[in-house]
C-alpha cells in the first residue's frame, strides 16, 4: 500500500510537470463553453452525453500515451526497474490518477452544462470505469510504440470501433451487436445519469465494464512486463 501511495504522489507530480493536468483544465473549459451553448431541445441530453464521453475515452488514451512516452524518453522506466515498485502498482497508479482527473473534469462539464440535477452515482461510475478502461488499453498499446505518431494510429484503431454504439445512441441503428463493445456500456451508464434506463441495462453496464477493466489491466501488466523488462 505504501508503494502505491508513493507512486500516486509521484505520478501527480509528473503529470503537473508534463502539463497534463493543465491540458485537462483547458479542455474542460472549452467543453464547458460548448455545453453552455447547446440549444435546448429533445437531443440536448444526447449531445451532452456525446461530448462528455469523449473526455475519459479519447483524452484518457492520449494522456497515458504521452505520459509513458515522456517517461521512456527521459529514461525513467529503467530507473524503476531497481525500485521495489511492482508493475501492478505502476499500472494501477497511473490508472487511478488519470481516472480521477477525468472524473473531476467530467463533473465540471456536467455541472456547467446541465446543472446539479442528475444522478451522480451513474455519472461518476460511467466516467471512472470508462476512463480507467481506456487508460489501461492505451497503456497496453503504447508500450510497443516507437513514437507518438505510431501510437496515434493504434489509438485510432481502438477508438473508431468504440464509436459504433453511437449509431444506436442517436437511433440510426437498432442492433444488439454493439452491446459486445464496452463503449455501449459506458454510454448507457452515462445516459442513466440524465434519463432513466432499464434495470438490465444498468446491470449489464456495470458488469461488462468491470470485466473489461480486469482484462485490460492484465493485458497492460503483461505487455509492460514483457516489453519493458519491469
Amino acid at each position: 500500500m505504501h508503494q502505491l501511495t508513493t507512486a500516486i504522489r509521484w505520478d501527480l507530480l509528473r503529470q503537473f510537470r508534463y502539463n497534463i493536468i493543465y491540458a485537462a483544465l483547458l479542455v474542460t473549459l472549452i467543453y464547458i463553453l460548448i455545453l453552455l451553448n447547446l440549444p435546448d431541445g429533445p437531443y440536448r441530453e444526447k449531445m451532452l452525453v456525446f461530448l462528455i464521453f469523449n473526455d475519459p475515452a479519447a483524452l484518457g488514451m492520449l494522456f497515458i500515451g504521452s505520459l509513458f512516452l515522456f517517461e521512456r524518453s527521459e529514461n525513467t522506466l529503467p530507473a524503476l526497474w531497481v525500485t521495489p515498485l511492482s508493475v501492478q502498482h505502476y499500472v494501477l497508479s497511473k490508472t487511478l490518477t488519470l481516472s480521477a482527473i477525468a472524473t473531476l473534469s467530467a463533473l465540471a462539464m456536467g455541472l456547467g452544462g446541465y446543472g446539479w440535477n442528475f444522478r451522480y452515482v451513474f455519472f461518476v461510475s460511467a466516467i471512472g470505469l470508462t476512463a480507467s478502461l481506456f487508460t489501461l488499453l492505451g497503456m497496453a498499446a503504447v508500450v510497443s510504440c516507437k513514437n507518438f505518431n505510431q501510437y496515434l494510429l493504434r489509438m485510432a484503431g481502438i477508438l473508431v470501433p468504440t464509436a459504433l454504439p453511437f449509431l444506436n445512441f442517436f437511433e440510426i441503428t437498432h442492433t444488439f451487436w454493439w452491446y459486445l463493445l464496452p463503449s455501449q456500456a459506458s454510454l448507457l451508464l452515462l445516459e442513466a445519469a440524465f434519463v432513466p434506463i432499464e434495470g438490465w441495462q444498468a446491470a449489464y453496464s456495470f458488469l461488462y465494464l468491470g470485466v473489461w477493466n480486469v482484462v485490460a489491466f492484465r493485458l497492460a501488466v503483461h505487455n509492460l512486463t514483457n516489453r519493458t523488462k519491469f
